[in-house]
């Protein structure tokens, strides 16, 4: 199964320093702008160019492998509509930054390119939903970029939440995404007391896991359809843990609407998908006298080897990682301490 969430939302741009408590911000859709091509740079060989988008936290963990003079090539890569698109850039987004003459991005065909240019968004696909390509080919010389659609794409559901993810409430939501081959589906969830059998459409979300008994591990099977017969199953897996006890607090300096955390492990096995779980607001505790802090369950596989960005789910997060250690943490704006360690 693709899992498009376990890449790290890793964002190599400029710090940005705002508010009087010094809280590092970054603003990811302030600093795209501030650094939008006009024109392309100095493209030697040691320029690396990516594909980067919602797909890929607008990362660089999706190069381009140069094949001639100015032209380049992905292979085998699957890529969903999601809300930001994608663009063509190199990491500091200064020598490239090529987006669409306009936003629509052609499956099997030739979408026209422009130095900065338009989010680029696969033309149609729903919402989350996915297409496999054998191959994209970018030609810097014509501006274009050539689109094939995979030949051996299948029908496939993916769902939103990694495989193996823990959970200590008594369910947890799953979003289904069926790829462009997929007509309808089902999910079948097989816990230690239940079985359920769910017929689903594309970008639903389902619950798993209700009246489990703690320490089950829950059998997600999916089954996608396409709409010529043809039928593909895969499983993942999820475990509800016992509650730790152990949170993590943060007290929202900016007055973001709402509030995220996300969670991926030093371990390198376990990630959150962006944004990442959204905080719970507790009007009651009260931390080195202030009443009010958003709040967050962490489970014992991120409790030692865990980091943490807070963010709200549209472009603005902290600007660094911060360390759990093994027990409840708090942030407030300046200072990330234990929370035993505050009086």
């Amino acid at each position: 199964m693709n899992r498009f969430f376990l890449a790290l939302p890793i964002f190599l741009l400029s710090v940005i320093y705002t508010n009087a408590q010094d809280l590092k911000i970054k603003d990811v859709k302030r600093e795209r702008e501030e650094t939008k091509a006009t024109k392309l740079g100095n493209i030697d060989d040691n320029t690396v160019i990516y594909l980067r988008g919602t797909f890929n936290e607008w990362g660089i963990e999706t190069p381009f492998t140069r094949i001639a003079n100015g032209v380049y090539r992905i292979e085998n890569i699957t890529l969903f509509n999601g809300r930001d698109g994608m663009k063509v850039a190199s990491d500091d987004w200064k020598i490239v930054d090529i987006g669409g003459v306009n936003s629509t991005m052609i499956i099997d065909g030739t979408t026209s390119l422009v130095v900065g240019g338009d989010n680029l968004f696969i033309d149609g696909l729903g919402a989350q939903q996915t297409v496999q390509f054998s191959s994209l080919i970018l030609d810097l010389n014509s501006m274009t970029l050539v689109t094939e659609k995979s030949k051996d794409m299948h029908p496939h559901i993916s769902l939103d939440t990694p495989d193996d993810t823990e959970f200590m409430t008594d369910e947890m939501p799953v979003r289904v995404s069926f790829n462009l081959d997929t007509d309808n589906g089902e999910v079948i969830v097989v816990g230690k007391n239940h079985k359920r059998d769910i017929l689903v459409r594309n970008n639903v979300v389902v619950n798993v896991g209700k009246d489990e008994p703690v320490n089950t591990t829950l059998d997600v099977i999916c089954i996608a359809r396409s709409n010529d017969g043809t039928v593909n199953t895969d499983t993942v897996h999820y475990v509800k843990s016992e509650p730790t006890g152990i949170y993590v607090y943060f007290n929202n300096p900016e007055g973001w609407k709402d509030c995220y955390c996300y969670l991926w492990s030093l371990r390198g096995d376990h990630n959150y998908p962006w944004p990442g779980e959204k905080m719970e607001w507790d009007g009651e505790t009260i931390i080195n006298g202030k009443r009010g802090w958003w709040k967050t369950h962490v489970s014992n596989r991120y409790s030692d080897y865990g980091e943490v960005i807070f963010n709200n789910n549209d472009m603005l997060q902290t600007a660094e990682d911060l360390s759990m250690e093994g027990e409840s943490m708090v942030y407030d704006g300046i200072e990330w301490k234990k929370l035993s360690d505050i009086k």
